[in-house]
């Protein structure tokens, strides 16, 4: 007997048999057993996912002699009476399967104008099944829309095709669409698989056996495509090996040796640029191109990211038993994100080879860039090491504050070291401004008298305030009548038409800062409060500094970037909120410019540049344009 194609041997006869295409055959099903047929349908879908097989079946379930005369039932056809037989081998004339690529004209659309107006010869339904119906000429479409608009009832025109858009918008909206899959990879393989056992169970078939992996490896290379594995597998019987396997499917095929990506990956997430570099050339030189080289190491890091993000995704991965547990083992130490990134790496590769006339040198930089990639971070391990060093920082300033003697302490001692000898002599005292940092105060008596009042602050209830060395002009008030001036300042209860909000304003920085311990006491738990809810807005309040209180208003000395954010109506409303909270009042709060003599110096772009260098080669970005942001202030 004539050797028969695999493809024609086992291509399905009823909708059961048709893989990956649930969707269509169970609405087909229903609409024969419902006799609601209708007169034109378009089936769209890529290459050898079954089309033109469905096509073929519902013509023969339309001209079933049994299922006519009611001798079976269902909208499967019996595939044994005359007119199921006549189809199947092409010869039926109520059939007609015609390719639009070379029956594309107006004349051949004319002429099957005049066969189609005749009833059928045995069947119930005449059948036009045009493949490719996107090849047709406009004039063609033309000549086809009167017909298809209007057609016999006796008349059922089945159209396929793997380019949908190039039909004309009358023809597809006469028509009833069913887009068609691609097979899923699994589904491609277990057929693959149950071809070879129907193979070896027929007397007159081949008789070989096929792994699974070979079978995964074929489904893989068909992209979704049934007849196209079924071909391949049909070439790899013909080689005559009792055994198919993943080797002997590679060498029919043609397709890389996987070994040689193993050991590219595993130099690659070991982090090995010698190592990788060496398994590159080892598999250059056994004829690999370039190129496919770049493909199949795209392929093989993607198989890792999908066993990493989902270990039981074995379906969605063309590998056997042993190769899924190499590749589960190799994403092992990678987060996703970094493996990602290697995908992307790879991948871009590809393109510059395409027009370079030494591929293989883009492939080699793209190798080495993989094995030398540093370990990515996420936002939130990057937002919790900013958390941990914010808590660093803020508990070391507490501590410094507590621990600190009279004269300034060796923290403020080594602050002031890195500042210009031409400071002012009270700068060795100075810590960066905060609400919780004494101000250097304005004039050269009130500096005199800062050492004496600091003993006497780091007891009050008001210690380490920015306005405590303010609001106490002298060291006699300031050290004996602490009460008195809490007293004087106490809060008066507040006006009924006042707006429970925080209203920012600008004052001028030569207005005296009045305030006392109870109010720092208030203003701190303020902060905290504030902090608790949003920690930014917390930030940018610690960071300014209190530097008087009324009745009716906080004068806090910030500069412009820290008064716009506390000025957006949100945080003005937190601020208010928590204010009146602490002080059982609603308060006005105003930002006042700050003291140029008690804020820290700014960096100078030589601090800076180590930070920045570090930046630029950790997010590996350029410097595009370098401005001048201090002449732009100016401006």
């Amino acid at each position: 007997m004539a050797h028969r194609a695999l493809t024609l041997k086992y291509r399905p006869q009823v909708f059961d048999d048709v893989i990956g295409q649930d969707h269509v055959s169970s609405v087909l099903s229903r609409a024969l057993e419902g006799g609601r047929v209708a007169q034109a349908y378009l089936f769209a879908g890529a290459r050898g996912v079954g089309k033109t097989t469905s096509a073929r079946i519902l013509a023969k379930a339309l001209n079933c002699e049994k299922r006519a005369a009611g001798q079976i039932q269902g909208p499967d056809p019996c595939n044994t009476c005359t007119s199921c037989t006549e189809i199947t081998s092409g010869v039926s004339l109520d059939v007609a399967e015609i390719d639009g690529a070379s029956n594309r004209g107006i004349a051949d659309v004319q002429a099957l104008r005049e066969k189609v107006r005749f009833t059928p010869t045995g069947g119930s339904y005449r059948v036009v099944i045009i493949d490719e119906v996107h090849q047709l000429s406009g004039d063609a479409f033309a000549a086809l829309l009167k017909t298809l608009e209007e057609p016999p009832p006796h008349l059922v025109f089945i159209f396929a095709t793997t380019d949908p858009q190039k039909l004309p918008e009358t023809i597809r909206s006469r028509t009833q669409r069913f887009d068609f899959a691609r097979v899923p990879l699994r589904k491609i393989a277990d057929r693959l698989l149950a071809i070879a056992d129907r193979e070896r169970a027929d007397p007159e078939g081949v008789q070989f056996t096929l792994a699974d992996g070979a079978a995964l490896l074929i489904a893989h290379q068909s992209e979704g495509s049934m007849r196209d594995a079924v071909s391949a597998l049909d070439q790899v019987v013909s080689a005559g090996e009792p055994g198919v396997d993943e080797a002997l499917v590679r060498r029919v095929l043609g397709l890389p040796d996987q070994e040689a990506f193993f050991a590219i990956a595993e130099a690659i997430v070991k982090r090995d640029p010698k190592a990788a570099l060496h398994a590159l050339h080892r598999a250059f030189e056994k004829g690999l191109d370039a190129r496919d080289l770049a493909e199949g190491l795209s392929e093989h890091v993607r198989h890792i990211l999908i066993l990493k993000v989902d270990p039981q995704g074995a379906d969605l991965v063309a590998a056997g038993g042993e190769d899924l547990a190499r590749l589960k083992a190799m994403g092992e130490g990678w987060s996703e994100a970094d493996l990602l990134r290697l995908l992307r790496l790879a991948s871009e590769a590809s393109w510059p080879m395409r027009d370079s006339p030494q591929p293989l040198i883009h492939l080699e930089a793209a190798v080495l860039q993989m094995a030398t990639l540093e370990p990515g971070e996420t936002l939130a391990e990057l937002l919790e090491r900013l958390e941990q060093l914010e808590r660093r920082l803020g508990g070391a300033g507490a501590a410094g504050k507590r621990e600190a003697p009279a004269g300034g302490g060796p923290a403020l001692a080594s602050a002031a070291a890195t500042r210009p000898a031409a400071s002012a002599p009270g700068s060795a005292a100075r810590a960066p401004w905060s609400a919780g940092t004494p101000p250097a105060a304005p004039t050269g008596s009130t500096r005199a008298s800062a050492p004496a009042a600091a003993p006497a602050r780091s007891t009050g209830p008001g210690a380490g305030s920015a306005f405590g060395a303010a609001g106490r002009a002298t060291a006699t008030s300031a050290t004996t009548a602490p009460s008195a001036t809490s007293a004087t300042t106490a809060p008066a209860a507040p006006s009924p038409t006042t707006a429970p909000t925080a209203t920012i304003e600008a004052r001028a920085a030569g207005d005296p800062p009045q305030a006392d311990p109870e109010a720092v006491a208030r203003w701190r738990a303020t902060i905290v409060a504030v902090n608790g809810r949003k920690r930014m807005l917390g930030a940018f309040l610690e960071e300014s500094r209190l530097v008087g209180a009324s009745p009716a208003t906080l004068d806090l000395a910030t500069d412009e970037l820290h008064r716009t954010v506390i000025d957006e109506q949100e945080n003005r409303a937190i601020v208010a909120e928590e204010l009146e909270r602490a002080f059982g009042r609603p308060l006005r709060l105003r930002c006042v410019p700050p003291d140029a003599q008690a804020l820290p110096s700014r960096p100078s772009e030589a601090d800076l540049k180590p930070l920045i260098d570090r930046a630029i080669a950790w997010f590996e970005g350029d410097i595009i344009e370098r401005t001048d942001r201090g002449s732009e202030r100016t401006q």
